[in-house]
């Protein structure tokens, strides 16, 4: 776990904003004409059930280190440590939605292969950004995370782009293609953040 000087340092004001916009989201899906209809994608229910892991999982991370109590909810917060993968995994897909992108029905069509990609970018990019991981980075040194994903994710697009020119006639769907060079891109852009340079953990 840890160390308790380390969630000492967690900013109150993070999750208050997080959990502002968690809700200015979940008051937005109640207008929208198309995302209450999705019953095996609802993001309704997945706004509501951020509102509330999120800051039992921040506040878990924050002040229960250690003792009797940080020992009966760790199970809690193994689980839904997991589940704000999957959660953040469905605003994505409703950001997509919401600004009209074709890339939404690619995730909700492939969510098998997405969202063990998506793995690899929520641990080490979107997690620490949420501030429920072991380890707390500051703001700063979030964004310089930002920073090295973007770099490595944008190698990852031009590798896509030239195995894709050489190899993605073989594959035997079009949607294949779109994948692999996906995969690339997000896989790139996880290596670029997990070696991006960390300076001390601090408030923001």
């Amino acid at each position: 776990m840890a160390s308790k000087s380390s969630n000492s340092s967690r900013s109150l004001v993070r999750m208050l904003v997080w959990e502002g916009l968690a809700l200015a989201g979940f008051l937005q899906i109640q207008f929208h004409p198309f995302a209450n209809e999705l019953w095996d994608l609802n993001f309704r229910y997945n706004a509501l059930f951020f509102l509330v892991a999120y800051p039992f999982l921040y506040i878990y991370r924050w002040k229960l280190t250690e003792g009797c109590l940080s020992t009966l909810l760790w199970p809690f917060s193994f689980l839904f440590g997991w589940l704000m993968a999957v959660s953040a995994y469905l605003w994505t897909a409703y950001l997509l939605l919401l600004i009209g992108s074709s890339f939404f029905y690619t995730m909700i069509h492939h969510m098998a292969a997405l969202g063990f990609l998506f793995i690899f970018l929520y641990f080490p990019i979107l997690q620490p950004l949420l501030g429920v991981g072991q380890s707390y980075h500051s703001f700063g040194t979030v964004l310089k995370s930002l920073l090295w994903a973007g770099l490595g994710g944008a190698l990852g697009y031009f590798l896509g782009y030239w195995v894709d020119s050489r190899f993605g006639h073989s594959l035997p769907q079009e949607g294949h293609r779109f994948l692999l060079w996906l995969g690339l891109m997000l896989l790139g852009a996880a290596l670029g953040a997990l070696f991006a340079p960390k300076s001390s953990k601090g408030k923001g």
